[in-house]
């Protein structure tokens, strides 16, 4: 390689080194060249037709600037060769700016490109971070922002112009500062452009515990850091049972909270309950739903009795549900708090410090959850259960269902089965009524099996609609498949991670509310159950629900809501009646085995 080629390619390379340092490089690079080129110009000028160097610079300064001049260059001395260099002069120019133009748009557009990959800080203070994607992520969006949250800031790997376009088709999504960015969570450096010390809340959803480790483990690097700092709530999703031990051992009770929320066995516990109680996953759906009926976490320092101050809030449409115990204990010096859902004796003076649970009307004009027009006049509880499921998945399902149904009572049909059976219908059907089936389940969890439950549910609703009046529950791993077949039919509820961003949501805004709601749905906590008008008034034909609720309450059980026939009420005006012929009161209890 010769001299001048070594030369020429070292030059490239610094020019390209100036012009990767920014836009202020390029314009010095720019505004060189042209000064460079006017001069040689002006040197050519001056030997050709003997025109002052001076005056050659600054009349090809202003061709190149106003390239309208040229008309009076030509006015002044005539078509010669000035004129044509003046022509090339004003070419120049027009080059020049729109290269200027081009630099600055290419800037302003790499610009917004860092903004949206996560390069520039976020100065925000109380706002709701979520660290990862989903399809959970959309659903807790739109809950922040029916929630009325003012600011969100999203970091995912996925394309922020596609979320984008999705949140645009949320309600209100305007009256929300959203901030969307690209890039990768579990990287330190991009979460330390987030301001985490002044956030409000930290949501984590991945489809990876292993990058939810990381992404916690940076967290309390970025916080121990910090030189003011306030405790945060971190709620994360975990997709695997064998990480939960392993997550719970990072929590630093100093610097945060994490709730941590296992998807499936809530939806499982859900499912298992649901089975028993008809209509039951649609309420837990309302509860969930930061819109409508909500529930709150409030104090109140009247030293009044639970009975007394229960009675306060009914006359205000409000229901008093129980308190949010807390059970401390030190394991290893290690100081562990325990919240759970806390049912008291009617007589229970109300401290200051106690966390009332209340019951409340959100909004306005509220639709109750409407029930099915083929709801049978028999009560039935105790259920002969089809199962569809995936071989795979059958020992967790049948464990967590199994805690309220009997073994002997499930009957367990394979996707597989189905799909050798020669015409599926006729295949089902037979299940159906040999071994007298009276609620059908279906579980799918993953994007393949989707596919297959949503042609069986079709199948099913055919055979449901033409001879049975069975109810169907099903559990769908994409939001979007669950939205492609949903149905407002109580008696064909279908569950998915919607559910689970709605209480991921519910758990960012007050994270007390996660413990409320996990008592409800685990075994040995609070259940919301479905019991006869006649099992506790069977001398009374009818009641206002305010009677119902006192007298309930001296048996520790809360009424919370009616369900008629064609439809059902949560948290019911202070004087609506409920009577034996076709109301049924929903209650929490301490134990649903009693």
């Amino acid at each position: 390689m010769s001299l001048i080629d070594k030369l020429s390619k070292y030059i490239k390379y610094r020019i390209d080194r100036v012009f990767n340092k920014g836009l202020l490089y390029q314009l010095m690079i720019l505004v060189l060249i042209i000064v460079i080129s006017l001069f040689i110009i002006s040197v050519i000028m001056k030997i050709l037709f003997n025109y002052p160097i001076l005056e050659a610079f600054w009349d090809s300064l202003m061709q190149f600037i106003d390239i309208g001049n040229i008309s009076a260059a030509e006015a002044d001395i005539g078509f010669n060769g000035v004129v044509i260099i003046f022509l090339g002069v004003t070419f120049f120019g027009v080059c020049g700016w729109g290269l200027l133009i081009a630099m600055i748009n290419n800037s302003l557009q790499e610009r917004i490109k860092n903004l949206s990959n996560g390069n520039a800080f976020i100065m925000e203070r109380n706002h709701s971070i979520i660290l990862g994607y989903g399809e959970e992520v959309l659903t807790i969006i739109s809950e922040f922002i029916s929630g009325r949250a003012k600011k969100i800031v999203l970091l995912s790997e996925t394309n922020p112009d596609e979320i984008k376009k999705r949140i645009s088709f949320f309600p209100n999504y305007k009256r929300t500062n959203i901030v969307v960015r690209e890039g990768n969570p579990s990287i330190f450096e991009n979460l330390q452009m987030l301001n985490i010390e002044r956030a409000h809340s930290v949501t984590i959803v991945n489809d990876d515990d292993v990058k939810s480790l990381k992404i916690l483990l940076s967290l309390k690097k970025i916080l121990k850091s910090a030189s003011h700092i306030k405790k945060i709530d971190i709620c994360i999703l975990v997709n695997k049972k064998e990480s939960i031990e392993i997550i719970s051992s990072i929590n630093d009770s100093d610097l945060f909270d994490i709730h941590i929320i296992y998807k499936y066995e809530i939806l499982y516990k859900l499912i298992g309950q649901s089975i028993t109680y008809t209509g039951l996953s649609s309420i837990y759906q309302e509860l969930f739903d930061v819109s409508g009926i909500d529930i709150r976490i409030e104090y109140n320092n009247q030293n009044e009795t639970f009975e007394s101050l229960s009675s306060s809030y009914l006359n205000k449409r409000e229901i008093l549900i129980g308190l949010v115990y807390e059970d401390i204990s030190e394991i290893n010096k290690v100081k562990k708090i325990k919240k759970s859902l806390l049912i008291p004796n009617n007589d229970y003076i109300i401290k200051g410090k106690d966390k009332l649970v209340i019951l409340y009307q959100k909004e306005e004009n509220i639709q109750n959850i409407g029930t099915s027009i083929h709801m049978t006049d028999k009560i039935i509880y105790d259920h002969n259960v089809l199962l569809i499921l995936d071989r795979k998945k059958e020992n967790e399902i049948i464990k967590e269902i199994s805690q309220y149904t009997e073994k002997e009572k499930i009957v367990k049909l394979y996707y597989e089965d189905i799909e050798n059976a020669e015409i599926k219908k006729d295949f089902i059907a037979s299940k159906i009524a040999e071994n007298k089936i009276s609620k059908i389940v279906l579980i799918s969890e993953t994007l393949e099996t989707d596919i297959k439950a949503i042609n069986i549910l079709l199948i099913i609703r055919r055979i449901v609609k033409d001879h049975y009046d069975i109810p169907i529950l099903s559990l769908m791993s994409s939001i979007e498949n669950r939205n492609l077949i949903d149905s407002n039919d109580i008696r064909d509820f279908i569950v998915s991670g919607k559910l689970i961003g709605m209480l991921m949501a519910t758990a960012s805004n007050n994270s007390d509310l996660l413990y409320v709601f996990n008592d409800l749905l685990t075994k040995n906590g609070n259940d919301i159950i479905m019991v006869p008008y006649e099992k506790y008034f069977c001398n009374n034909d009818s009641m206002e629900f305010k009677k119902v609720y006192t007298e309930l309450l001296t048996k520790n059980i809360v009424a919370i809501g009616v369900k008629h026939k064609s439809n059902i009420i949560l948290n019911p005006k202070a004087d609506d009646k409920v009577n034996r012929e076709c109301e049924i009161i929903i209650i929490i209890d301490e134990n649903i085995k009693k």
